[in-house]
């Protein structure tokens, strides 16, 4: 029976750090609970995901888990008791070292739905304890992406089970309104405002925005470049951007808690990131009704269909993406296309209460 309050659903993630990974716990916890489920939240003790969820009245339990635990009986031992006493009908768990804890604990305390979500295109190890987890302990495999299932699958055909992965990509809720009454950022000498918003790492290639800059600049456009979030690479970005001579053109807003007020601000969202395992940045983009140019790698394609909601650059190349974003700049009509057409993929795709069906449909 769906939203049978006897069912207990167990989110387990230890990571400390706030990602996709921990939005999607805590927004998949919040919305069965919604759903009449007994859901409760595995965190470690010093998260922003444990704060959220103390915070949204989850139930919330955290326990020190490292990537060796799972060799500690006691450790093994406390878990599987607090399983039993929790009567778990299903956990979700996020990171390996949680897969090789409370997975195999939750075996062998009898939970039914034993689940692993992957949320990064990693390729996966053939060993003997991967065999034995994906084969013998888990029930599911939750991947985010099509590209996320092909880098677990890819040189593991033999052994690795595929009728036990399941696609949920990550949504929004489409029926949100967006608030258009803000914006961050006043244009200048109406100049063509591009965008970017995530961790300042080299995972998010940044450093293609500011040649992509460069590159604008050399050609006379009138532009300027805000780019939010915080990261290691934070002070390299602003030194290149000095090296290169854009204080003017690029400005670093670190982080931005009024995303509404970023995107309405925006006139194309430009988005240069080497690997994703699903981006939920494209997706609320899309829903935010901005244009987007990104890179063809990854799970990008599952996101942007090139010419039609977006643009594809080639993959790491700084001047394609320029191109990309010079042709969006000087057709308004291709713009407006691309946000009609991303909004009615939004709403077929990646609208969060379809989404919600498929993992409902996995617990019942």
């Amino acid at each position: 029976m769906k939203g049978s309050p006897t069912k207990t659903i167990c989110f387990f993630n230890s990571n400390k750090a706030w990602g996709g990974g921990e939005k999607w716990h805590y927004s998949t916890a919040m919305e069965l609970k919604r759903r009449g489920y007994n859901t409760i939240l595995v965190t470690n003790l010093r998260s922003e995901l444990r704060t959220k969820g103390v915070s949204a009245g989850l139930n919330v339990y955290s326990f020190l888990i490292g990537n060796l635990s799972f060799l500690n009986p006691f450790k093994l031992l406390v878990l599987f008791f607090f399983f039993k006493t929790k009567n778990v009908d299903t956990i979700i768990m996020n990171l390996p070292a949680d897969l090789k804890s409370a997975g195999i604990a939750a075996r062998l305390a009898g939970v039914k739905n034993i689940m692993y979500r992957r949320g990064m295109p990693h390729p996966l190890r053939s060993t003997w304890l991967n065999r034995f987890l994906f084969q013998k302990v888990l029930t599911k495999v939750i991947v985010n992406s099509e590209e996320i299932g092909r880098s677990l699958s890819a040189g593991n055909e033999s052994w690795f089970p595929k009728d036990k992965m399941v696609l949920v990509y990550n949504g929004v809720d489409t029926q949100a309104r967006i608030d258009t009454s803000k914006i961050l950022y006043q244009k200048k000498n109406n100049e063509f405002v591009i965008g970017n918003a995530g961790r300042l790492t080299s995972q998010k290639g940044q450093k293609h925005l500011i040649e992509m800059a460069e590159n604008l600049k050399s050609q006379g456009v009138k532009f300027h470049v805000l780019i939010a979030g915080e990261g290691e690479l934070r002070s390299s970005l602003v030194e290149m951007i000095k090296a290169k001579n854009l204080q003017e053109e690029v400005t670093l807003l670190g982080h931005v808690n009024d995303i509404a007020a970023f995107m309405n601000s925006l006139d194309l969202f430009v988005f240069p990131s080497h690997f994703e395992g699903s981006a939920n940045t494209l997706i609320e983009t899309l829903f935010y009704q901005k244009p987007i140019v990104a890179f063809n790698v990854s799970s990008n394609p599952e996101i942007i269909q090139h010419n039609v909601n977006g643009l594809l650059a080639k993959a790491f190349d700084s001047v394609d993406l320029t191109k990309c974003v010079v042709e969006l700049m000087n057709s308004p009509q291709l713009r407006e296309e691309f946000v009609k057409n991303g909004e009615n993929i939004v709403k077929e795709k990646f609208d969060n209460q379809k989404i919600l069906e498929v993992v409902e449909n996995m617990i019942v």
